[in-house]
């Protein structure tokens, strides 16, 4: 297993320590630690999840690979991220395999990968910075890169979609954060039935990312099919809109 998401991730040019700082292999219950740990799950009266969820979730005992950075609201560890499993399970309704799954009943949030100081010292030549030991906090799992990010709104931001492009754009030496779908940035609130009550804001994590004006790159995929590029176009203008 690990050989398989060292190689996957190599695949998409990803540095091999950024990946094994960020990325870790998973089997057997495992998975369901990571990923159901919401207080807003059902559970039965011994406050085990219940069997509905459970028996949702089995493909997950055949293993795969969990990917979560920095909480940029906290520094600390983020205990939300996405787990990529070795048999997908198939999504009911649209008939789509779910590739990646995330904790249920948690809100989204963003991919802020962990780097390595050489990767770091690349950004800060990037940008023309000197990286000081003053900057560097040995004791955050991410030396406090993004601390050392959000202090300097000079350097620009790429946003993209999906952990493995942040994690192939920071090894080239760019500043790069993940949205786990292309609306991922904002949240729109709505009633029982789905429909909009309120006016549409960026998510917590992003906003503290972006002030400062701070220049911006949106770097989602780019698709032949007429309903995604529509779908992208609409995320851009609206993500967009918002900053």
């Amino acid at each position: 297993m690990a050989v398989n998401h060292l190689t996957e991730w190599n695949a998409s040019c990803v540095d091999e320590q950024l990946t094994q700082l960020n990325v870790t292999p998973l089997e057997g219950y495992r998975p369901l630690d990571y990923l159901l740990y919401s207080d807003s799950l059902p559970r039965r009266n011994d406050g085990r999840i219940s069997d509905r969820i459970l028996n949702r979730y089995q493909h997950l005992y055949e293993g795969g690979w969990w990917c979560s950075g920095i909480d940029i609201l906290t520094g600390k560890d983020d205990l939300w991220g996405c787990f990529k499993p070795v048999q997908p399970r198939i999504n009911s309704d649209r008939n789509k395999i779910i590739k990646y799954e995330h904790p249920p009943q948690t809100p989204t949030g963003i991919f802020a990968l962990r780097v390595s100081q050489p990767i770091w010292e690349r950004i800060a030549q990037r940008y023309h910075f000197t990286l000081l030991e003053t900057d560097i906090q040995r004791d955050q799992s991410d030396l406090g890169f993004w601390d050392w990010v959000i202090n300097h709104p000079q350097i620009p931001l790429c946003i993209t979609e999906g952990a493995k492009k942040a994690g192939a754009l920071l090894t080239a030496g760019y500043v790069a954060i993940a949205l786990p779908g292309i609306h991922g940035g904002y949240r729109t609130p709505k009633d029982q039935w789905g429909k909009p009550i309120g006016k549409s804001r960026l998510i917590p994590q992003l906003l503290k990312l972006t002030t400062s004006n701070r220049e911006i790159y949106i770097i989602f995929d780019q698709d032949s099919k007429p309903n995604t590029i529509k779908a992208v176009n609409t995320a851009i203008k609206q993500t967009g809109y918002l900053l």
